[in-house]
Formats: structure tokens, C-alpha cells, sequence
């Protein structure tokens, strides 16, 4: 079964693609319940595994089915009495071979990043961003002004060999504030900003990966299956890329570097 907590309409479709791509792991009957409704409704055969879209639907379902095997996914860190589950961040190593692909020539990496972003996951991308021989730079930010006063160092810092990593949430802040002025100076300079957020691609940023909901309902499957311990972060992704931004800060991103992006924008 998968549970979630009451959702808007624009993420409605999010969870219609976990219960795809759930259905597309397992051959087990499946349901689907909100979690409002969780306790209004009277369970004759409660569920064996449950996959819980984030904390608070993990705790309900934890007390609701204290025998059933319960996953969560799409979390920040792992609940206390959860013993493995789904991130709902992209494996940083995956941000950044992306990263190496398009501008091979990147030599330090700002990662900007809200405050109380996970330690373990800017320690991962740390690793993955000395592996490839980056200089690190990482920015903390706790607020919109925090964020603007990020941007004007990098604005006066950045060169052709340094790249932007806006982490999740860090543009959510006040993207039109936010946005506008780093695209000015990626391109007045030409140096790659990324994010994890699609959106923010169609607003010039270069590229984005962002995750593929029915892939990360396709691995809560799996990792039902083969019960791994620990917090793992999210491999399947949509991969969303700016042409017009590419060819603006001058790489080469051709046809064949094109057909791996998902979508692109130009």
C-alpha cells in the first residue's frame, strides 16, 4: 500500500506516478490511501509493506500496521525507528557527472544550500565534487536574505572555471528575486549554474535533475524487496537542460550530449 499526506492538485500527479511506478516493481494487489483518511477506515486485511511518503505518513503508518514491513521514501533524514529508506534527494554523484560531461573544464564548485540541509548528504556531495578534482565552496543559507547575499559574492567571485550548484529549495526561497541576476552573470561570464529543480532550467540556469517519481515508486519496490539498511538517495532522475543557456556560456553540448536530457529547453 502506499500512503501519503493530503497533497494540492499540482501533486496530484506525483503521487499517481509513485503508484505507477510501485505497481510496475511489485506483482502484490495494491492500494492507495491519503492520510487523513488512514484511520477513518476499517482494515479487514491490513497491508504487509507499506511504502510512506514522508514522515508524518511513515509515523501513521508505523502505529496504524505494527506488523507491516513500512518504507519511507521522499524524506529529509531517516525517521528514528526506520532502519533503511528513500531520500528525496538526488545522489549528489549524479549531479555532478553531469556537471563534468557538459563543462569538463570546471574547476570549483559553490554549492549553496539551505542551512538545515541533511550533514550526510553536503558530506556526499563534498566526496563526489573532490573525486572529480573540484575545489569545494560551500555557501549555508537560512533565508531569502541570506540567499540574495550568496549570489552577490558569487557574482563577484565566479570565473569561466567556477559552476553553481543551488541546491533543493535554495531558488524556492523567491526564484524571481533569486534567479534573474546569477543567469545575468553566467552568462556576461560563462560559467554553468545547476540546480535540482526543473523549473529553474526553463529560467536560464543550465541544467537541472530533478527525481523521476515513478522511477523513485519503482526502487521503493525494489528496495522493499531486498530490505538494504540505511538512507538511500534517489539514482532515477529527469534531466532538464537549457541549450540556449549552453550555447550562451560557451560549451559545446551537441546532438549526442542532447539525447541524454529528458527535456530540453531552448
Amino acid at each position: 500500500m502506499l500512503i501519503h499526506p493530503a497533497v494540492a492538485r499540482p501533486y496530484e500527479e506525483v503521487i499517481d506516478q509513485l503508484f505507477e511506478g510501485l505497481g510496475q516493481g511489485t506483482r502484490q494487489d495494491m492500494g492507495v490511501c491519503a492520510l487523513d483518511a488512514l484511520n477513518a477506515r476499517s482494515w479487514s486485511r491490513p497491508p504487509r509493506q507499506v511504502v510512506a511518503v514522508g514522515g508524518s505518513a511513515y509515523a501513521a503508518a508505523e502505529q496504524a500496521f505494527p506488523n507491516a514491513r513500512v518504507l519511507p521514501i521522499l524524506v529529509e533524514t531517516l525517521p528514528a525507528a526506520a532502519r533503511d529508506g528513500l531520500s528525496r534527494f538526488v545522489e549528489p554523484s549524479l549531479v555532478l557527472a553531469q556537471l563534468r560531461a557538459l563543462s569538463p573544464n570546471t574547476e570549483s564548485l559553490y554549492f549553496i544550500h539551505l542551512s538545515d540541509a541533511p550533514a550526510e548528504l553536503i558530506r556526499r556531495a563534498q566526496r563526489s565534487a573532490e573525486r572529480l578534482g573540484l575545489r569545494w565552496i560551500p555557501i549555508a543559507v537560512g533565508n531569502l536574505r541570506e540567499a540574495a547575499l550568496a549570489i552577490e559574492r558569487v557574482r563577484g567571485e565566479a570565473s569561466t572555471t567556477s559552476a553553481v550548484w543551488f541546491h533543493r529549495d535554495v531558488l524556492a526561497l523567491n526564484p524571481d528575486i533569486l534567479i534573474p541576476p546569477i543567469v545575468r552573470r553566467s552568462w556576461a561570464v560563462g560559467f554553468p549554474v545547476i540546480s535540482d529543480d526543473a523549473d529553474t532550467v526553463e529560467r536560464g540556469l543550465l541544467f537541472a535533475l530533478t527525481p523521476d517519481y515513478r522511477a523513485v515508486g519503482h526502487a521503493a519496490a525494489a528496495q522493499l524487496a531486498e530490505k538494504r539498511a540505511g538512507l538511500r538517495n534517489l539514482r532515477g532522475v529527469h534531466r532538464v537542460l537549457n541549450a540556449r543557456t549552453a550555447r550562451a556560456i560557451g560549451l559545446a553540448v551537441g546532438p549526442a550530449e542532447e539525447a541524454g536530457f529528458d527535456a530540453i529547453h531552448d
